[in-house]
């Protein structure tokens, strides 16, 4: 057993022993923090640890016991992936149940908080002296539910704009912005292509460049490919493609010749024309071009935090003087935080994401509950490629109809829904439409299969749906102890 040495701050490492399946591959990606937990010790300092729903042997340099859990932050050595272990085990446990506690009390559904919210703002736009914040705040929050009639590409702006992810978000802005990470992405994976390719070519040539040249070569590829202008690409796509290839090429040759002399220039401009054509394509539309074409292109979109309902609220939170409004304000902020937290304990076994989006009710605003999970382990294993089942459970309870429960599974070849309502005469209706909905679910070679059943109260309540997280089985909010 090979156990690695600690560094400075951190406990120790955790090493997988075994090789690993393309799934735990995407799962132990660098820089990836995951959450572990010991299953079972064996000989030595060899244990099985559980990652999400995988079981990995492993050689431990950490002081460890079934049952224990940590977080861990992969990382990529020549002998393949290490965990390296954060910090006090127990504290980042007791940190998110400190957090939930703090806001869990106030994990009323969303569409709930926002239209007390809104109540509470339009009482106050009546009032004399009211600053000007409460009518803005008021004017936004119609932005943030989704309306009869709206399309696909409406809820998606709709969830990205929720504040779900609010810190992520601003995290990206404070390194220009996620636009902007996005766009150092492809541009680096853009050069580093090519400076392989190059590389390959000198040593196929018997030519080598120290590695101080290499560096600077890929500085100067990397600072010519920024330079592009996204403006100067025309409007079409096929137009754009073969341009930002022209302009690709025309960079990279000088580039090269800029940085190399001798043998070395001569080789590389010999063979740069079909190098960048096997990178880009004939015109341009090979994936690695098109990647970059996507990103120079979103970076010239607007700031992805404007409209962000989470940075509305906190900005408002700042301007509304205590009562009422402020009030109301503050809950909907520790609900949109609950669902946060209960998403983050949720990732910590895997289970997919919870959101919620306010509908129009007559003249309230229900909510319409999310829930996603990723294909199963055990059935990616019984299954080949692309029979994976994408699973999405939908939850609205409507003042007219009452409750209603959708569960939908999307692969390749089929879309399968059940639809789950109490009211045998909304059964009837339903299912009397269910042709149509039919009609618009078959796209793309899909077959499809939609069942209407009647449901009893304790199936239809979304209330079981949010609060089932593994996590929160194993860390009580509440001391039972008294």
């Amino acid at each position: 057993m090979d156990p690695l040495a600690s560094q400075a701050g951190i406990i120790g490492s955790v090493k997988p022993v075994l090789a690993l399946s393309a799934d735990l591959s995407s799962v132990l990606r660098e820089g990836r923090m995951v959450a572990g937990e010991v299953l079972q010790t064996m000989d030595g300092k060899s244990i099985l640890i559980g990652v999400g729903r995988h079981r990995v042997p492993a050689d431990s340099a950490v002081d460890l016991s079934p049952g224990d859990r940590f977080l861990a932050r992969v990382e990529l050595t020549e002998d393949g992936p290490v965990l390296r272990v954060l910090g006090d085990r127990a504290k980042g446990e007791l940190r998110l149940v400190k957090a939930l506690k703090q806001v869990l009390g106030e994990d009323r559904p969303v569409g709930r908080l926002l239209g007390d919210l809104a109540s509470k703002l339009r009482a106050a736009m009546d009032s004399d002296g009211q600053p000007k914040a409460v009518k803005e705040l008021f004017e936004k929050l119609g932005d943030h539910v989704f309306l009869p009639g709206a399309n696909a590409a409406d809820l998606r702006a709709l969830l990205a704009r929720s504040g779900m992810d609010f810190e992520a978000l601003l995290l990206a802005e404070s390194d220009g912005g996620k636009n902007a990470v996005q766009l150092k992405l492809a541009l680096g994976n853009m050069a580093k292509q090519i400076l392989g390719g190059l590389k390959e070519m000198w040593s196929g040539a018997g030519l080598q460049l120290t590695a101080a040249q290499m560096e600077s070569l890929g500085k100067r590829l990397l600072n010519a490919l920024a330079g592009i202008d996204p403006k100067s690409l025309g409007d079409d796509l096929d137009t754009r493609l073969v341009r930002l290839s022209a302009e690709i090429r025309a960079r990279m040759g000088a580039a090269v010749a800029a940085e190399t002399s001798g043998a070395q220039r001569k080789s590389a401009m010999a063979g740069l024309e079909d190098l960048l054509t096997k990178l880009l394509g004939e015109k341009g539309k090979q994936p690695l071009n098109r990647n970059l074409l996507a990103t120079l292109l979103a970076s010239k979109e607007p700031d992805a935090l404007v409209g962000n309902l989470k940075a509305q609220l906190l900005t408002a939170l700042s301007k509304i003087p205590e009562g009422p409004s402020h009030e109301a304000l503050t809950k909907a902020l520790a609900g949109i935080e609950s669902e946060q937290l209960l998403n983050l304990a949720r990732r910590e076994f895997h289970e997919g994401w919870h959101l919620s989006v306010p509908v129009p009710d007559g003249d309230h605003w229900a909510t319409a509950h999310l829930f996603y999970t990723e294909p199963d382990e055990h059935e990616r294993a019984s299954k080949g490629p692309g029979e994976d089942m994408h699973r999405i459970t939908i939850s609205v309870d409507f003042t007219g109809i009452g409750p209603l429960r959708g569960e939908i599974g999307v692969r390749a070849d089929l879309v399968a829904m059940r639809l789950l309502v109490q009211d045998q005469k909304v059964a009837d209706r339903l299912q009397g439409e269910a042709s149509e909905l039919v009609d618009r679910l078959s796209t793309g070679g899909r077959r499809v299969r939609v069942a209407v059943v009647l449901g009893t109260k304790e199936e239809l309540a979304h209330d079981a749906l949010t609060r089932d997280v593994r996590w929160l089985q194993e860390h009580h909010l509440m001391d039972l102890s008294g």
